[in-house]
């Protein structure tokens, strides 16, 4: 009997002193505030004001989580066009004193940004060049945008200077960027003619950048210009090599030049390798006018039609229309076979339906505008027919 009566009491002690030291230990151990719940940034968006955003910031401490909360937070705003909150979410971060290096020049980038997107630009360009004097990936970023900046201001001369004083961050997609800066300011240097300072700059344009065809093209042009027909043929060919895209830029001027020069033979040959390479269709139709001259109207009706069957297009079969009736000739039946097969691949291609509020184009009609969500806005697609005067 006393064993169980001495049993029970020991049990008693126990659970008064598991509860004693439980109460301690809970009181010790702080219970989770507001300040330590992180939000998503949807929530905080969702929350009329910015109560819960001013809450955040007067956190005594911000770890990593909250940081990347806000700058995403910063971003999307600026995305939804509340630029002047992004700035005051920004600068209240940027004023805190506890913020390491790394995150403070984060900031000053997204800043430099909000002031980009306000039209502050004075500002922003204050905090670009202060961001070139950093390393790594914030001045590649602020060497970028500062770049973008100036080509919006048409600021040619400043990201050049910026470039010699070797203030930017080079990658391949900036250098083309300032070869084509370069570039303009060539073309400004012929309109002044000054025809040394913008071969000059040529030079410079393609030293920045080896694949930069647009110097050439501007070297070309400026042959072109004083009837050096041989040396705007070389700089043409020459920026076409680098960017076969070029050939949109020189057509023209290549073809007179060559025309000039009496060339047909060498023309011709170029032509049909940018067409090979560009299916630029007006490239084919400067072909198909040098076959006419070189060896007749038949076989370059014949030479047309078997491009447009590999490469049909409505610029393709107007030319070969243009030609038929130009040249007075007849279409056999297994042409005109083509010819039919030519135009139903090119109207199977063609949109049936437009939306009349964005523009998006449809195969099938919709209540509903898949693109701007429009409603009854989806009519009937009607190309534009081209007007051209025949000389028959």
């Amino acid at each position: 009997m006393m064993d169980s009566a001495l049993m029970y009491v020991l049990l008693l002690v126990g659970v008064a002193a598991g509860w004693t030291l439980g109460y301690r230990f809970a009181k010790q151990v702080k219970p989770a505030t507001p300040d330590q719940w992180i939000p998503s940034v949807e929530y905080l968006l969702a929350q009329s004001g910015d109560v819960p955003i001013e809450r955040l910031l007067d956190s005594a401490r911000l770890d990593d989580d909250s940081i990347d909360l806000f700058l995403k937070l910063g971003r999307t705003l600026r995305e939804k066009g509340e630029v002047d909150r992004a700035i005051h979410l920004h600068q209240s971060l940027f004023a805190r004193p506890d913020l390491s290096k790394a995150v403070l020049q984060t900031l000053e980038l997204e800043l430099a940004i909000d002031f980009s997107h306000a039209g502050l630009l004075d500002r922003a360009e204050r905090l670009y060049l202060e961001l070139l004097e950093t390393k790594g990936h914030i001045r590649e970023l602020a060497s970028r945008h500062l770049v973008e900046l100036y080509e919006e201001q048409g600021e040619w001369q400043d990201i050049l200077l910026l470039y010699q004083q070797k203030k930017l961050q080079l990658s391949q997609h900036l250098s083309k960027r300032i070869a084509h800066a370069v570039c303009e300011l060539a073309e400004q240097a012929v309109g002044r003619n000054e025809f040394l300072e913008a071969q000059k700059l040529c030079r410079q344009a393609i030293k920045i950048d080896s694949l930069c065809a647009r110097s050439f093209v501007v070297q070309g042009d400026m042959a072109y210009g004083q009837h050096e027909y041989h040396e705007a043929v070389r700089c043409y060919l020459r920026a076409v090599d680098l960017d076969p895209q070029a050939l949109i830029s020189v057509l023209d001027h290549l073809v007179e030049s060559f025309k000039h020069l009496q060339d047909t033979s060498g023309l011709l040959t170029h032509l049909s390798r940018h067409w090979q390479e560009t299916h630029y269709v007006p490239a084919l139709v400067a072909k198909i006018d040098c076959l006419v001259k070189q060896q007749g109207a038949e076989t370059a009706i014949s030479a047309l039609l078997s491009e447009l069957q590999q490469q049909p297009s409505n610029t393709g079969f107007f030319a070969l229309v243009e030609l038929v009736v130009c040249q007075r000739q007849q279409l056999d039946k297994s042409q005109l076979l083509m010819l039919y097969d030519i135009l139903r691949r090119i109207v199977e291609n063609e949109p049936k339906f437009i939306c009349k509020t964005c523009g998006f184009k449809a195969k099938e009609p919709h209540w509903r505008c898949p693109s701007c969500k429009d409603w009854a806005c989806v009519a009937p697609f009607v190309s534009t027919t081209p007007t051209v005067k025949l000389d028959l």
